[in-house]
């Protein structure tokens, strides 16, 4: 919260500004609170628990149509798996026997239906043959003579209608999805699916408030299903009679609310692809708005009480919090003021928290004295040495000078080898510390330090290792970064020929239309593990690095790679793979890069 700006453009007091809010964020909302009560209350509780009553049923209309539509959908989807229509097409061409076609469309059904705790029973029947029934079922087993005496006729209506749509019907308190089944390649009605769906489970997961009886039918107003077993009332049932008669095609989605002298009923319509929906609230408005008598007590009690609470909170506010924090901001200003040393005196802090902060800031304003009285003059004398002993350290340019040194000493004892190993070794050192911190060299400067790597690991490993080179002399002025080849060079001994005790490492350096390759190729295998992790370490992946030997090449490659994609973009880097008996690490590089491009990097280093 930002503090009020009195006149003079500072600040006010922070005793003034709680005392502000205090008003503000208490008088203000109690007295909104009582109009809002005597003046509005009423109305607006009424009107919003009708809006809820309303949300509540299009709520219950969407859960509930949305197991309906799932269990239409689970109906449709035995057309798609075939296994009917398949075991059809072998009945009719004699490769199976009634026992066989039986025993395929019976185990489709239950492993779609009668496994699936949704559905109460499943019936399936060719169109040519409808008295013929393959039938499962979760219920006792005479639920078929149900079937025959209640749906039957229902269901041979649908297999006359030249459709594939699925019905919804609502008979004598069940609900049936009834559909023709065609084939896929030629649309033949070959036969007819019924399903019954367990009411339990489409009320299931429902949140209806208890004081509402609900209830829906299905494309008339005729068959109901009733949830909780609701409308036993005399009341209910006349204005459950007066909601079934609004019921009509035209009001989609429409609310329709009618009531009387007790009762309170919401009617809710929705036209859904394979059926017309209707859902039926209806509720006692003395329990339903029973709230208001209680609430309107409750709002005199609370007025009662308003007037000796907010004493108390003025007093509070005073005591726990303006009062120390007074006494801090006293105390502040005495060490603003150069009294260092200077301690928060008097009575105790009436609370924890400005208890531990004024031993804090005692504490601190003695440590202060401290630091200003001792500490501060012995501080600078150490500074002061430790810059002298920094400046007695080594540096690179002695590191250097000492190596050029041995050089000579080495050319004047006429030892050749390791003349030639010191300046290989200069070579690199100075590559790598980069005094000049630059992210951009030419090839040819980077194949020398190349060379020098190369030379001081044949002088190791002598005859167990070849090195091989192809370098387009064209290409020596190409840009790349400093520090690519070196690593690969390195991960090619210590991983590749190293691990097979000797072999070929070969670098090729070409063009290749407008990019750059730069290819080192040497003895070894990849298993299919290692390049997966490799692939996985230079795409960025959170692969664990190896522990060990293979940690520093294993870092040194994936920094080749990011470095690559860092300065060129993602079109370019770094890629290992296997090629034969060899492993092959390939570089991709722009042919052309702009000098512009490389000052704007080197002014960002």
């Amino acid at each position: 919260m930002i503090l009020p700006i009195n006149k003079k453009g500072t600040p006010i007091s922070l005793k003034r500004a709680l005392l502000l809010v205090t008003v503000i964020c208490f008088t203000v909302p109690v007295i909104v609170f009582m109009v809002f009560i005597f003046s509005y209350y009423r109305n607006n509780i009424i009107r919003k628990t009708e809006t809820l009553m309303a949300e509540s049923l299009k709520n219950y209309t969407s859960f509930h149509s949305q197991k309906l539509n799932e269990a239409i959908e689970s109906s449709k989807k035995i057309s798609y798996d075939l296994v009917l229509e398949k075991a059809w097409r072998k009945l009719e061409a004699d490769e199976i026997s009634e026992a066989g076609f039986y025993k395929e469309v019976i185990g489709n059904l239950k492993s779609k239906y009668i496994n699936d705790n949704r559905f109460l029973m499943s019936v399936f029947y060719l169109s040519e043959a409808t008295d013929r029934l393959y039938y499962t079922t979760r219920e006792q087993s005479s639920y078929i003579q149900i079937y025959n005496r209640e749906v039957k006729h229902f269901a041979e209506d649908i297999t006359r209608a030249d459709n594939s749509d699925a019905h919804v019907k609502i008979i004598n308190g069940r609900i049936y999805i009834i559909r023709n089944l065609y084939t896929t390649r030629n649309y033949t009605k070959f036969g007819t699916l019924v399903v019954e769906l367990n009411k339990d489970k489409l009320f299931e997961g429902i949140n209806i408030n208890k004081d509402y009886d609900l209830g829906f039918f299905i494309d008339n107003a005729g068959e109901m299903i009733v949830y909780n077993s609701g409308f036993k009332e005399t009341g209910e049932k006349e204005l459950l009679k007066t909601l079934r008669g609004k019921f009509a095609a035209r009001n989609n989605r429409k609310m329709l609310q009618v009531e009387d002298k007790i009762y309170q009923g919401v009617l809710y319509q929705q036209k859904f692809d394979d059926y017309y929906y209707g859902a039926v609230l209806i509720a006692n408005k003395d329990v339903l708005f029973s709230e208001i008598r209680a609430l309107n007590n409750l709002v005199l009690f609370n007025v009662l009480i308003i007037v000796p609470v907010f004493i108390y909170m003025f007093y509070f506010i005073s005591h726990n919090i303006t009062k120390p924090m007074e006494r801090m901001v006293k105390a502040a200003k005495k060490i603003e003021g150069g009294e260092f040393g200077w301690q928060v005196k008097g009575e105790t802090m009436p609370n924890q928290e400005f208890t531990y902060l004024s031993d804090g800031f005692n504490k601190m304003s003695s440590e202060v004295k401290y630091l200003f009285d001792y500490a501060y003059k012995e501080q600078l004398a150490r500074k002061e040495a430790k810059i002298l002993a920094l400046q007695s350290q080594i540096n690179p340019h002695f590191l250097n000078n000492t190596l050029e040194m041995m050089n000579w000493q080495a050319r004047l004892a006429g030892d050749e080898a390791v003349s030639k190993m010191i300046e290989a070794l200069a070579v690199l050192l100075n590559q790598s510390m980069g005094r000049e911190n630059r992210k951009l060299t030419t090839l040819a400067e980077e194949l020398k330090g190349a060379d020098a790597y190369i030379y001081i690991t044949a002088m190791r490993f002598g005859d167990r290792i070849r090195f091989e080179k192809q370098i387009d002399e064209s290409l020596q002025n190409v840009q790349l970064p400093q520090l690519i080849l070196q690593p690969l060079l390195e991960n090619a001994v210590v991983h590749g020929v190293y691990t097979v005790k000797g072999g070929i490492i070969r670098l090729v350096v070409y063009r290749e239309e407008e990019r750059v390759v730069l290819k080192i190729t040497n003895t070894g295998e990849l298993s299919k593990a290692e390049e997966t992790r490799i692939k996985n370490l230079l795409e960025g992946a959170n692969t664990a690095l190896p522990e060990g030997r293979g940690r520093h090449t294993s870092l040194g490659i994936r920094n080749v790679n990011e470095r690559i994609q860092l300065i060129f973009g993602e079109s370019y880097g770094l890629s290992i793979y296997s090629e034969g008996e060899m492993v092959v690490s390939e570089v991709t590089i722009p042919c052309k890069w702009e000098r512009e491009e490389e000052k704007k990097l080197q002014a960002e280093a």
